[in-house]
C-alpha cells in the first residue's frame, strides 16, 4: 500500500490542498475548526510530510553534516553533543560520521553531505590535504573546522589554545620535579600533533629540559591502538624517562591501558603522565598527574554561533578564528602537586 499524500489528506479533511498546506507550515489564517480537521485526517491516514521533497522546494534540509576523525574519541564527541544542544532549538538535525582518519574517507563523506543538501558543515579534518574543502559545491555551503585547521583552507575554525596547554603541562611535570620528559603524539600532517610537539620542544627549551629524541614519538593516528604501540616502543627501552606528555585523550587511554599490562606495581609507581584532554573518566587513569580539559561545551557553543549566523546570510567577519583557553587539572589524588600558573586569571586550579 503506498504512503498517503497531501491529496488524500485533503479529500479526507474536504478542503484543498492549499488549506492543508498551509496547516503544515503553521499558518495563522486557517481557521482553528478547519485545521483540526486537517490534523484528525493526517492522524486517521498516518500522514508524515516528505522532507525530502519539502527540501527539494525550499532549498533547505534543516540538517547539518558531522564528519569526525574517529566517533570513539569522547572529546569529538561531547563536542559534538554540544553543537546539537545549540542548533536543535533552531529546528537542525544532525547526521554525525567517522573519517576514520583516512582523507578519502573524508573526501567520500563529504560529497554525501553535499548529495544530501546538507545545509552546514562541522569538520574534524584527518589530515593536511584540503582541496577537497575547496569546489564550489560547498561555496553555498556554510563550513566549519573545529580542533585542527589545513593550511590555505580559509574557513571559519574553533580551537583551543593548544600551546598554553601543553607549556602549562610541561611546566608541572618540571615543578614535580622531573627533568626527562618523553613525548607521545601524532603524525605531523594533523593540525593538533603538530602544534602540541612544536609546544612541547618549546617548552622545554625553554625550561632548560633535554629532549631525548629517542623518547619523542609523533607517528600515526592519534588513537589508542597507536598510545599502545608508541608507548610500549619506550618502555622496551632500559632507561625510558619517568614522565610523559601524551598529546590527547586517545594516546593517553592507549598507553595507560599498555604500560599496566607490561609494567610491575613498583614500575607503575614511578611512572607519571601529563595529558592533553581531560574527560569523564580522566580521574581514572592513576598515571596521570596533570590535564589539560578542553572547554567542549564552549567549543560546540562557538561553531554553532559560527553556523548558524553564516546560515541567516551574516559574512561579515568571515572567516572567523576563536581560539579558546583550557583549564588546568590538577589531579591531586594521583600525586599531582599545585603549582602557580603564571598567566591565568586563577593562580591555581586543582582537582
Amino acid at each position: 500500500m503506498s504512503s498517503p499524500t497531501i491529496k488524500d489528506v485533503a479529500k479526507s479533511a474536504n478542503v484543498s490542498i492549499a488549506t492543508v498546506s498551509r496547516v503544515l507550515n503553521h499558518s495563522e489564517t486557517v481557521h482553528k475548526h478547519t485545521q483540526e480537521r486537517v490534523l484528525e485526517a493526517m492522524d486517521l491516514l498516518g500522514y508524515n510530510r516528505n522532507e525530502v521533497a519539502r527540501s527539494l522546494k525550499f532549498r533547505h534540509t534543516k540538517t547539518i553534516g558531522i564528519i569526525a576523525p574517529e566517533l570513539s574519541n569522547i572529546f569529538f564527541m561531547e563536542v559534538v553533543e554540544a553543537i546539537e544542544r545549540c542548533v536543535g532549538p533552531f529546528g537542525y538535525s544532525l547526521l554525525i560520521t567517522s573519517s576514520n582518519d583516512s582523507i578519502e574517507e573524508e573526501k567520500r563523506k563529504l560529497q554525501i553531505f553535499i548529495e544530501r543538501n546538507v545545509d552546514g558543515i562541522v569538520v574534524m579534518p584527518a589530515g593536511a590535504e584540503g582541496q577537497h574543502f575547496l569546489t564550489k559545491a560547498l561555496d553555498k555551503i556554510p563550513l566549519v573546522m573545529v580542533d585542527r585547521c589545513i593550511e590555505g583552507i580559509n574557513v571559519d575554525f574553533v580551537e583551543t589554545d593548544s600551546r598554553y596547554g601543553v607549556h602549562q603541562m610541561i611546566k608541572a611535570l618540571s615543578h614535580e620535579g622531573y627533568k626527562r620528559i618523553g613525548y607521545i603524539g601524532g603524525d605531523l600532517s594533523i593540525h593538533t600533533a603538530h602544534e602540541r610537539l612544536f609546544a612541547y620542544l618549546e617548552a622545554m627549551e625553554e625550561l632548560g629540559l633535554k629532549v631525548e629524541n629517542r623518547f619523542v614519538y609523533h607517528q600515526g593516528s592519534m588513537t589508542q591502538t597507536s598510545g599502545r604501540s608508541l608507548i610500549r616502543q619506550a618502555l622496551l627501552e632500559v632507561d625510558y624517562p619517568e614522565a610523559f606528555f601524551i598529546a590527547n585523550d586517545s594516546l593517553h587511554l592507549g598507553a595507560t591501558i599498555q604500560a599496566l599490562e607490561m609494567l610491575s606495581s613498583s614500575q607503575l609507581d614511578q611512572l607519571v603522565f601529563a595529558s592533553f584532554d581531560y574527560l569523564s573518566y580522566a580521574p581514572l587513569l592513576k598515571l596521570c598527574h596533570y590535564a589539560v580539559a578542553q572547554p567542549c561545551d564552549k567549543i560546540g557553543e562557538e561553531v554553532s554561533t559560527l553556523l548558524l549566523k553564516r546560515l541567516s546570510g551574516n559574512w561579515e567577519d568571515y572567516p572567523k578564528h576563536v581560539m579558546l583557553r583550557p583549564e588546568i587539572k590538577v589531579l591531586r589524588a594521583n600525586g599531582g602537586i599545585p603549582y602557580p600558573l603564571g598567566n591565568s586569571k586563577s593562580n591555581m586550579l586543582s582537582s
